[in-house]
């Protein structure tokens, strides 16, 4: 039982980063468009790294996150927070989100 709750939590912050992107509450990034990708550091939901967009010389940090339903709900959560945040130049501006797509069959 606790498998299928898990199942259906996770779904529902899924659904959510799914429907901030369709309605343009969040901005998508295709990942192909970042270059000089950098291991910056690593947590225990994920790793962040330093990246180029497009053919720009700014650098960019990418976050990744482990997929699991722990890490799902704090995405969800830190998404909601930065759009809370009043501007500072203390805090790191979140720019949107994008997809590692992984080769394979």
């Amino acid at each position: 039982m606790s498998n299928e709750t898990d199942f259906k939590e996770s779904n529902v912050y899924i659904d959510w980063l799914e429907n901030s992107i369709t309605n343009e509450y969040l901005n998508y990034y295709e990942y192909s468009e970042f270059k000089n990708i950098e291991p910056i550091g690593r947590g225990s939901y994920g790793s962040v790294v330093r990246a180029n967009w497009k053919s720009t010389n700014r650098f960019f940090a990418l976050k990744t996150f482990n997929n699991d339903k722990i890490t799902l709900k704090e995405v969800f959560n830190e998404i909601k927070l930065r759009r809370e945040v009043c501007f500072n130049e203390n805090i790191l501006r979140f720019y949107g989100i994008t997809k590692i797509e992984t080769g394979g069959l």
